[in-house]
This record gives structure tokens, C-alpha cells and sequence, in this order.
């Protein structure tokens, strides 16, 4: 069934409060970095997970934090691995519970933040005090931020042959450290690298960052259409 609430993605999602701060539900995942401005479906299905989104969606917050585990999280044998502090936090903008009792969700990214994590008690799920990382007020050059779109529209061309609908979801009115996150969401696949950005509160590092990876692609695309 879907939630009557459901929140259109097209429509402004309202911000996280203080509230949803001081008890936010933890996702944590191997492979996912979770951006703000982005956003990530996902299909809940162990149990905990399943009381954790049924309790977000009857009590509150909808919202939660998804946090990459750290290194060496699968020899963790007690049920709670370490997880990387600084996550993406976002909304829950669409819910769908489905006949087998599993949840796809829809979350909106909307900051950047510092996990403290909390006492489990008797809840089956993990849950931290969150606070907000804004960035640094520090004037990116506008070269700069150029330099990076131009790489990622190239990038975004060889996309485009396979996926025509590919769209790298920055606008002109953007702020760099948007327009960062944004490219970094969709066209950066190491996971490292991905974590990195996220923990660039320094706009120009987090432009840096990304420019240098989107680069290190187009070096891997150019060499792979080099004649043999």
C-alpha cells in the first residue's frame, strides 16, 4: 500500500528540524554515500529496518540518516559495525508498503551531518544525535566551478549513449558546493572517493575533490576509445 501522505517529489520537501536532529533513525549501508540535493530510493527488508520505517511513518521522524559503514564492518560480529560519523541525512518523500511486508521508501537529501550515536535500548534499530555540517562561507572561483561542469558534461555525453535520459541534475543558480555533490552523486562510483566529497565542508576542496575524479574518468573513457 502506498502512504496517503506521501509527499509529491516535485514539491518543496520541508527542512529537518532540531526535532528530527535529536533521535534520527540510522541506514547504515557498505556501499552508499548519500548526498544533499539528492535522491535515493531504497527497499527495506530485514526486520529492523522494517520496524524502523514503520515507526517513522506512525511516529516520527520521516526522516533518517543513511551512513556508510567502515572499513572492516563484515568482521564485525556484534550486530553494530562502526560507521563512517559524517552522513547524509534526508526526508522521507514517498512510502510504499508492499504485500510481503517490505518498504520502498524515496528520501530526499537535505543536509550533511555529524552522527553522536545514541543508546539502542529495546529498539531492533540503530539511532544517533545529528548535527548539521554547513559549509564553510569561502568563495569558490567561478573557473573552477566551470572547469568541473565542463568535465562532467563530457562525461555525461558518453552517458547519454546508453541512457539517453541521463541528466547531471545541477542548475545555473546552484551553488558550487551543490553543484559538487550533485555531479559526485551521479557520476562517482568508488566509494572512498564518494565519502570524501561528502566530508568536504570546504566548498573549493569538495569542487577539487570531484574535478579530480571526474578527470581521473575522462582519462579512463579517452584511453578506452584510443584506437588499439
Amino acid at each position: 500500500m502506498t502512504d496517503s501522505s506521501e509527499t509529491s517529489v516535485g514539491e518543496d520537501v520541508p527542512p529537518l528540524t532540531a526535532e528530527d536532529f535529536q533521535a534520527l533513525p540510522l541506514f547504515p549501508l557498505p556501499r552508499v554515500v548519500f548526498f544533499p540535493g539528492t535522491l535515493l530510493p531504497l527497499r527495506l527488508f530485514e526486520p529492523r529496518y522494517r520496524s524502523m520505517i514503520e515507526d517513522c511513518m506512525s511516529t516520527g521522524p520521516r526522516a533518517m540518516a543513511v551512513c556508510l559503514l567502515a572499513a572492516g564492518w563484515d568482521a564485525d560480529g556484534n550486530g553494530e559495525p562502526r560507521i563512517h560519523p559524517v552522513a547524509g541525512a534526508g526526508r522521507i518523500v514517498s512510502h510504499e508498503q508492499l504485500k510481503n511486508g517490505t518498504h520502498n521508501i524515496l528520501l530526499k537529501g537535505l543536509a550533511r551531518v555529524r552522527l553522536e550515536e545514541l543508546p539502542q535500548g529495546t529498539l531492533p534499530y540503530r539511532r544517533a544525535r545529528a548535527t548539521p555540517i554547513a559549509d564553510r562561507d569561502i568563495t569558490v572561483p567561478p573557473q573552477d566551478v566551470t572547469a568541473l561542469v565542463s568535465c562532467a558534461t563530457k562525461v555525461a555525453s558518453v552517458v547519454r549513449m546508453q541512457h539517453p535520459e541521463f541528466s547531471l541534475g545541477v542548475r545555473p543558480d546552484d551553488p558550487p558546493g551543490r553543484v559538487a555533490d550533485a555531479i559526485a552523486d551521479r557520476l562517482i562510483s568508488d566509494v572512498e572517493t564518494r565519502q570524501n566529497v561528502l566530508e568536504a565542508i570546504d566548498p573549493r576542496e569538495r569542487v577539487r575533490l570531484t574535478t579530480d575524479a571526474i578527470g581521473e574518468l575522462l582519462a579512463m573513457i579517452a584511453q578506452h576509445e584510443k584506437p588499439s
